[in-house]
């Protein structure tokens, strides 16, 4: 009983104990008493991932009906100001809401945000989105498929309550037209102006209505000045977008947004594009971001990330291509004020590499993304304590060799948290600050 107690103790969120003085304490214990060794090493040995669990095993103990995040499509995850974890999902056609108060250890029951079924994606790249206001609101958007043929309307749902019931979603692209709205981005800025930014077709269906050609799409966005008790008109960021891709959203100054996407140049050269948002549908610094020279006419589903470096006006980013000046996944810091980026690295070239996601805390820059060694997929992480002029080795946090979601980074007071979901672990959520 005394060894469980010391290691659970241990093992605990650390309530601001040094962790090299938990260690000695447990190692002073194991030599004192060698036969604690034998039934200790499997507890030592787990990885520190917040209780993950297949689906499968879930199901198994809970019912083959069971409705978890462990089982849901496409998590999402944010903190509040309470440092309370929250995370939205999809299933059997419905948006979730399950929150954790101990960091992804458990998970309160899930709450189905709309209460008609709809067919919410839920793919790396088109997921949920969720954020968590000072005074407790609950921000949800979302793509909702409405054909088979690439056609769908940004949704948008909130509670008021704390998560408890949330109101009936609302369709926030105004055009009123049966085409391709998707790829939806969600962002408030720490003075209360909520963002939802997506990719539209509406210009491409008046081209063609023109018999006009219009290649890709266009980069639309909306601004709520209430927490979503309503929205300011649409407006055009950029024609010729590509069609199928995230889009990364950071702050600039208290009101701004900057935005990264993909975009077409010239004859389908689809690399990067940055812009700077105003509430008041003011569009600034748009500039070509990357110049990769990716000359392909189809959708590569590979959208970038962005967070704000420590001089204004300069960003980190990461993103994938295959073009013929730059392939595979790669690192620079953009700085608006010269419309050019500045130490581009190369992070992983290998076949199969993707998806990055950026994250900055207590002076160091973090990048975790998608590798592929040809046998399993490992989610790889590397870190800069300089913005981005140097880098440690690439260190493998997890693994598997099963299906696998995007990983993605999300950040709170504390430290920089992995959120990513496989088939193999179920949903994980894993500190990556203190490691």
């Amino acid at each position: 009983m005394l060894t469980f107690h010391l290691i659970s103790d241990c093992l605990r969120p650390l309530h601001g104990r040094h962790l090299p003085d938990c260690i000695k304490t447990v190692r002073r214990f194991l030599l004192a008493t060698p036969l604690a060794l034998t039934a200790l090493l499997p507890a030592l040995l787990t990885p520190s991932l917040a209780q993950a669990q297949s689906c499968e095993a879930v199901r198994a103990a809970q019912g083959a009906e069971t409705i978890s995040v462990h089982c849901g499509g496409a998590p999402s995850a944010t903190f509040d100001h309470n440092n309370q974890l929250w995370v939205a999902f999809v299933a059997d056609k419905h948006v979730y809401v399950s929150r954790s108060q101990d960091q992804g250890n458990t998970f309160s029951d899930p709450v189905q945000v709309n209460a008609v079924a709809e067919d919410a994606e839920f793919n790396g790249e088109n997921r949920p989105k969720i954020i968590v206001a000072d005074n407790g609101t609950v921000l949800l958007s979302w793509t909702t498929k409405t054909s088979n043929r690439f056609t769908g309307e940004i949704r948008f749902s909130r509670s008021t309550d704390g998560g408890r019931s949330f109101e009936p979603p609302r369709t926030v692209n105004d055009d009123g037209l049966a085409i391709g709205h998707r790829f939806d981005s969600l962002f408030l800025t720490d003075t209360g102006k909520l963002y939802v930014i997506w990719i539209d077709k509406r210009d491409l269906e008046a081209s063609l209505a023109r018999s006009e050609d219009y290649p890709g799409a266009a980069i639309y966005y909306t601004v709520s000045d209430n927490l979503g008790a309503s929205f300011r008109p649409n407006v055009r960021v950029s024609h010729n977008s590509c069609e199928c891709c995230r889009i990364a959203v950071a702050p600039h100054g208290d009101n701004n947004i900057a935005i990264l996407w993909r975009q077409i140049f010239g004859d389908q050269i689809r690399d990067h594009a940055i812009a700077v948002l105003s509430p008041d549908g003011m569009v600034s610094d748009l500039s070509r971001a990357t110049v990769d020279d990716w000359q392909i006419d189809a959708c590569p589903h590979h959208g970038p990330t962005m967070v704000p470096a420590s001089s204004d006006g300069q960003y980190h980013m990461s993103w994938f291509s295959a073009g013929t000046i730059h392939s595979g996944i790669h690192y620079a810091r953009y700085d608006l004020a010269s419309a050019a980026p500045a130490d581009i690295i190369k992070v992983d070239g290998t076949p199969g590499a993707g998806h990055p996601s950026l994250a900055t805390f207590d002076g160091t820059l973090y990048l975790v993304w998608k590798g592929f060694d040809g046998m399993s997929t490992p989610v790889q992480l590397m870190r800069s304590h300089d913005e981005g002029h140097s880098w440690s080795a690439p260190q493998t946090v997890i693994t598997t060799d099963q299906a696998s979601d995007h990983p993605l980074l999300i950040t709170s007071s504390e430290g920089v948290f992995l959120s990513w979901s496989s088939q193999q672990h179920g949903y994980v959520f894993k500190e990556l600050s203190n490691d």
